[in-house]
């Protein structure tokens, strides 16, 4: 679920719950089955962000073209850059992380910035850096699980975007499916309720209720530029975090 924040989870029989992700009995068949999951606390609220800070003359464009959203505009340059960003790095850390970090006193930073670079590159970065957060709760999860299944689901605002659906699966290396209705958390609640009420004998029941579509296979040549990327977004943490912490001390200070 890419939303303003991101949550990934699995449903296991057993895990090894010391990897940084959280773990819970499932809401179905509770006594067998676990929940694993984590995410990043800023997803979708990086990209509001960067909408907001920096992409007026997008916004008044997609407002002046009428049914065009204003993502398609900041999309439209951003696909044309190469993967990687020319060697651009964001973190997004923007308020704080959840997992698999755990550190609220962390902070975003976009790492390799030149001149070269353009808010086209800086915009696919971001892409870039929720796809890595989010390959990081997988790389976590990978380490308990018993096992994963072979595709990833996206669901929420996220979904609507051809540019990040592809970012995604060559970042995790993964086939990317999204659900064709225009359905999210109430559908699982309606299925609850349904299970509850006796109207379906088991969870398994939602595969007649949606209907999936794959968005994205994952690109070789692009997968080899984002292992390299990949590494470097896990290494600039524990390298950057007491500067982080220090300079929130500097901006708690002051606040």
């Amino acid at each position: 679920m890419i939303g303003t924040s991101m949550c990934w989870g699995f449903v296991n029989r057993e895990t090894d719950a010391r990897n940084g992700l959280i773990s819970m009995p499932y809401v179905a068949n509770s006594e067998q089955d676990i929940y694993i999951f984590g995410g990043a606390i800023t997803a979708g609220a990086s990209i509001s962000w960067f909408r907001e800070q920096f992409c007026e003359q997008d916004r008044q464009a997609a407002q002046a073209q009428g049914e065009v959203d204003v993502h398609q505009l900041m999309e439209r340059d951003a696909a044309k850059t190469p993967p990687g960003a020319n060697g651009l790095v964001f973190l997004p850390y923007l308020m704080g992380e959840r997992s698999p970090i755990w550190d609220p006193n962390a902070s975003g930073s976009f790492v390799g910035l030149t001149l070269y670079h353009t808010r086209a590159h800086l915009y696919r970065s971001i892409l870039e850096g929720l796809a890595f957060a989010l390959r990081h709760n997988i790389e976590c999860g990978r380490q308990g699980a018993a096992r994963l299944d072979p595709e990833l689901i996206v669901v929420g605002g996220a979904a609507r975007s051809d540019l990040w659906m592809q970012i995604i699966a060559d970042v995790t290396g993964y086939p990317v499916l999204t659900i064709e209705q225009d359905v999210e958390a109430p559908i699982g609640a309606a299925l609850l309720a349904a299970l509850a009420g006796g109207l379906v004998e088991d969870v398994a029941a939602i595969r007649n209720w949606i209907s999936l579509t794959p968005r994205a296979k994952p690109i070789a040549a692009n997968s080899a530029v984002y292992e390299r990327m990949f590494q470097q977004y896990c290494g600039l943490y524990p390298k950057l975090r007491d500067a982080m912490h220090d300079l929130r001390a500097v901006a708690q200070e002051r606040e």
